[in-house]
């Protein structure tokens, strides 16, 4: 089962939202990402949030039209977009493609890779679909990439040493590499063809895809 989950960051076009929420069996999204659903014609099932930055006459409008509302208090442990990943686990999802991830406050940007980690951690592929392409984190596994030749792919360690690390389909292979936070051996390497592969043996690694050919 397939989510879609608006984040609140800054909002994706229109033509690709609608595209991600078609192919979803649940649309769910975090505060304010309801509204950049909304702007895209897109009626979320359910909302999570405390719907500070969604505003309550918006809130209540998009609940006429269909949306269930997961109210949390303002104070609470977890922000806005976390806790709309855990809800799509908690509705049956095994997929999940976030959009409207990036851009906005930069702590929000920082905090997305935790998001993603929080994702696979509870058992959700989750996955930024964008303009410019896309992200994901990978935990002790493995994940395929579908691109073009020549986007560019970069790799970080997330909590602490990756080892194991195996790419594939890549113009820079590695084969049991060990990462250490603050090595950028995994930045800007590119893929040869549609696909590549990317392993870890133990650890947790952020992938990042640009479209488009690497540029120095």
């Amino acid at each position: 089962m397939r989510a879609a989950v608006f984040l609140n960051g800054s909002p994706d076009p229109p033509a690709l939202t609608r595209r991600v929420a078609d192919r979803a069996d649940v649309v769910v999204a975090a505060d304010g990402g309801a509204r950049h659903a909304l702007e895209a014609g897109v009626i979320p099932d359910l909302i999570v949030g405390d719907m500070d930055s969604l505003g309550e006459e918006l809130a209540l409008e998009a609940q006429r039209r269909g949306a269930s509302l997961e109210r949390h208090p303002a104070r609470k442990d977890k922000m806005d977009g976390h806790l709309a990943v855990l809800a799509a686990r908690e509705l049956g999802a095994d997929a999940a493609d976030l959009v409207c991830a990036s851009g906005g406050r930069i702590s929000a940007l920082f905090a997305l890779p935790h998001v993603l980690l929080a994702a696979e951690r509870a058992g959700l592929k989750a996955a930024v679909m964008a303009d410019w392409g896309g992200a994901f984190v990978i935990e002790g596994g493995s994940r395929t990439l579908e691109g073009e030749p020549r986007d560019g792919v970069s790799i970080f360690p997330l909590s602490g040493p990756a080892t194991g690390v195996t790419l594939q389909g890549l113009l820079y292979p590695l084969r049991d590499a060990s990462l250490e936070p603050g090595d950028t051996l995994g930045f800007h390497n590119e893929m040869t063809g549609r696909e590549a592969t990317v392993s870890v043996g133990s650890g947790a690694l952020l992938v990042v895809r640009e479209t488009g050919e690497v540029c120095g």
